[in-house]
């Protein structure tokens, strides 16, 4: 990916952005510029786009690596600013990814969509900000149920600056109907975006639908705690039918550059320079649960070496790798002498002594990955299982299970795939699908725990839908839920302030704005 692309683009955007939101009562003969484009270039918009996708430090910090990451066990901290490890409450986190994701990724990408949308020349411009646009709408409402959808987006092109929240039934119905619209309309043969795709992608229209019906597969697979599986099973076999991702080079990552547009994921568990490590010193915030540890200790997880080392004496990164070696950090404790919740109370208080993740995963320029072949393979292992389409849920399982440990290639030729090893732990693995199918539900599940490390959203929707892998909650003191590992984020309170009537419709649907509502699609 050429730097440039990353340092013209604030200019060219902004400068684009001036032009077009400039008001005065003469808008249209002081601020028209009969030699200038109406509207930012589509292509330049959608890499601003894929970089909010992408998203910041500021949202990825405290919705995946605060609240989702320690939520599900795969992080753990002593520091009290990781309320996700303890089940606390923290308004500005909490809020971040819908305070974030909705003003910047679903608002430039909404802009494309209708500029594009019409424009047949420009039809792939249009698939591809759809298709992203449902990537960040699942995840906001994955968090939170029932949020802005149909009037999302809409502040600058219609004014709408208050928009209504939708029942999420309504807006997941409407996720795999703009799937299938955005594969219609993407096409080889149409301009493409070229190198204004920072995407793993590229531009190339077939790879965006494979995403598409990939992305599809997700929808509805989400849906199968559902007591009527109906809706579920309609929209997996569509996105089959379609044709998801067939290679483990289908992955869908967006590209980061050291800058102003490094790794959101990275800045925060980094060491590198302007990095929140930047001093080189172990990043102590954030390590590796016991639980995540443990669970791939106990499998003899190949990627586990991969993944994870211990710091050096001197606490810098860089330490063993040896996998009988690595320790995980309990969950729910602080790093003070409270004999209940202090860590010392219990274990190793020396924060030097627990795995963290390695640094060859937390570049400036390390992708940032959003979806796999490995992914899609474990969910048709599980659509198998159902009898909801054709092959053996062993062999889906068991190519899901080898792209998920060949995935870390991406991060650094240093890491080398094995595929004799990797091979011999996926058959192992792949014995418990002989079982009942709550059975082989876990144990697609957990693998699918292991393979969304770092994407946590995923990992915690998965892990709601599925109940595996099994979790021991903590119980922190004065937690929000009375010690159950919270089902949902809270709506930010600046929502209350602004757009108050629409939240209260939406709590008198859904429920309590509290961690313990269940979500529509976390409802038998």
């Amino acid at each position: 990916m050429n730097r440039s692309i990353y340092i013209k683009l604030s200019a060219l955007l902004l400068a684009g952005i001036l032009c077009i939101t400039a008001c005065t009562k003469n808008f249209d003969k002081v601020n028209t510029d009969p030699t200038a484009a109406k509207n930012v270039p589509p292509g330049i918009l959608l890499t601003k786009g894929l970089l909010f996708v992408s998203g910041g430090e500021y949202e990825a910090w405290r919705a995946n690596l605060i609240y989702c990451g320690p939520m599900i066990q795969h992080f753990a901290s002593l520091n009290l600013t990781y309320v996700g490890d303890k089940y606390l409450y923290n308004d500005d986190y909490s809020g971040a990814a819908f305070n974030s994701f909705y003003p910047n990724a679903i608002k430039i990408l909404t802009d494309i969509i209708s500029q594009t949308d019409t424009v047949p020349a420009l039809s792939n411009f249009a698939g591809i900000a759809r298709i992203c646009r449902v990537v960040v709408l699942q995840r906001i409402t994955d968090l939170y149920g029932d949020v802005p959808y149909t009037q999302m987006g809409l502040g600058y092109l219609n004014q709408n600056f208050y928009p209504g929240y939708d029942q999420q039934s309504v807006i997941y119905t409407g996720l795999a109907a703009e799937l299938a619209k955005a594969a219609g309309q993407l096409d080889d043969a149409k301009a493409n975006p070229g190198t204004a795709d920072i995407s793993s992608y590229g531009g190339t229209p077939s790879q965006w639908k494979k995403l598409a019906y990939s992305l599809m597969l997700r929808v509805g697979m989400r849906l199968t705690k559902k007591t009527d599986q109906t809706q579920a099973k309609a929209i997996v076999q569509q996105a089959i039918s379609g044709g998801v991702m067939t290679a483990r080079e289908d992955v869908f990552y967006i590209h980061h550059a050291e800058g102003d547009y490094d790794n959101p994921n990275s800045h925060v568990i980094g060491t590198y320079q302007n990095s929140r490590g930047q001093t080189g010193k172990d990043n102590m915030s954030i390590k590796y649960s016991k639980s995540f540890i443990t669970m791939l200790q106990t499998k003899s997880d190949p990627r586990l070496q991969i993944i994870s080392e211990l710091p050096k004496p001197d606490s810098t990164p860089g330490g063993s790798d040896v996998p009988a070696a690595q320790k995980g950090l309990p969950n729910g404790y602080d790093n003070t002498s409270d004999p209940v919740y202090g860590i010392a109370s219990v274990d190793d208080p020396n924060l030097a002594h627990y795995s963290q993740p390695k640094q060859v995963l937390a570049q400036a320029t390390s992708p940032n990955i959003f979806m796999t072949y490995s992914e899609v393979e474990l969910m048709l292992a599980e659509a198998a299982a159902r009898g909801w389409t054709t092959g053996t849920p062993a062999t889906y399982f068991t190519e899901g299970v080898k792209a998920g440990i060949w995935q870390y290639t991406l991060y650094s030729s240093s890491i080398v795939y094995d595929d004799g090893a990797a091979t011999t732990y996926a058959t192992a693995q792949a014995a418990a699908l002989t079982g009942s199918l709550d059975a082989q539900i876990k144990a697609i599940a957990e693998q699918y725990y292991i393979t969304t490390l770092l994407n946590e959203y995923e990992a915690y929707a998965n892990w709601r839908r599925t109940g595996y892998p099994v979790l021991v909650p903590v119980n922190y003191k004065n937690n929000e839920t009375n010690g159950q590992i919270p089902r949902r984020l809270r709506y930010p309170r600046g929502e209350y302030n602004v757009n108050g009537a629409h939240v209260a419709a939406a709590i008198a649907d859904q429920g309590a704005d509290i961690f313990m509502t269940n979500i529509w699609w976390d409802k038998p």
